[in-house]
């Protein structure tokens, strides 16, 4: 019997494409409105320039107004179906849902066994590890919360913003996104930092692990050289070595840098009693095998880093 086909893509762009019609009725309602506002000021126009230069301005002006706003309607549009797609991914797996951008709607009650698991999801998202404490702004939205192998986890988009400044103090701020996931465990050696390596850290990576070893984490050279290409391994200046090599022992490297384990974490930190994973960018509602994948790469975590 052939397996059935995958078809959260088509249902993304289905509700995508109904969301988007939906706001750019009322986006057209009322930009027609805003125009009609500005009457006065388009009678004073026609009376300076002439009717053909006010009515091709007009029109221009709607045009690229429309544009605008169809491109922002298409944004939003997509955010809100993937926050209705990751709450029904939740509902039918068990789990609790809680989104910041989730339109008003009735939310389901949770029965006893699910309570714990409610409360969680709407609980403010612990600063445990670095990533999480990164910009001068941060928040997560599409908070999913469960269990996995009987511990309570949470899976998030994480959102955080960095602010920089011109010479002339004018600010620009960069958003930086991923998934991640928040595992309540000691783990064996913390604090601990691996990063997979980007083409340009594979490149430098001699100057890459220099600057790493500056302040409070060095980073680490292990047995395998495909593992040393592909992450880069930071810990404490005062970490047990012999418990580092023992949680990365040969297998564990040879199956980190083959990609045969947690292939889609880029990030993986543990500080105190806490074990974080990441990886680039928010989960969409055509995506949701990476939140099955993350799910895989919690489990990993939790027999691995013990």
């Amino acid at each position: 019997m052939s397996a059935s086909p995958d078809t959260s893509s088509d249902t993304f762009r289905a509700r995508c494409w109904a969301a988007a019609r939906e706001r750019m009725r009322a986006t057209v309602i009322w930009t027609v409105v805003g125009l009609a506002l500005f009457l006065p000021l388009c009678i004073y126009a026609v009376a300076e320039r002439g009717a053909t230069w006010m009515i091709v301005t007009a029109i221009g002006a709607f045009i690229v107004g429309l544009a605008f706003a169809a491109l922002l309607a298409w944004q939003a549009a997509g955010k809100r179906a993937s926050s209705r797609m990751i709450r029904e991914w939740a509902i039918a797996n068990g789990w609790a849902y809680w989104g910041r951008d989730m339109p008003a709607e009735p939310a389901p009650q949770p029965h006893g066994a699910r309570f714990d698991d409610f409360m969680l999801a709407s609980e403010t998202f612990p600063e445990a590890t670095g990533l999480l404490r990164k910009g001068v702004r941060r928040y997560v939205t599409d908070v999913i919360a469960g269990t996995v192998d009987s511990v309570p986890v949470r899976i998030a988009n994480h959102t955080y913003e960095t602010d920089t400044y011109d010479g002339k103090g004018n600010r620009t701020t960069t958003y930086t996104n991923h998934v991640v996931a928040l595992v309540p465990q000691v783990p064996a050696v913390t604090p601990m930092r691996m990063v997979r390596r980007s083409a340009l850290g594979r490149a430098l990576r001699g100057a890459d692990d220099r600057m790493a070893g500056i302040g409070s984490m060095k980073a680490i050279d292990m047995e395998r050289h495909d593992f040393n290409e592909t992450f880069s391994l930071r810990v404490a200046d005062d970490a047990d070595m012999v418990v580092l090599f023992r949680v990365f022992d040969h297998v564990t490297q040879e199956r980190l840098a083959d990609g045969s384990d947690i292939p889609t974490i880029d990030l993986m930190e543990a500080e105190g009693p806490w074990v974080m994973l990441a990886d680039g960018g928010t989960v969409r509602g055509d995506q949701l095998t990476r939140v099955e994948l993350m799910i895989a790469s919690i489990r990993w975590a939790r027999t691995t880093l013990a």
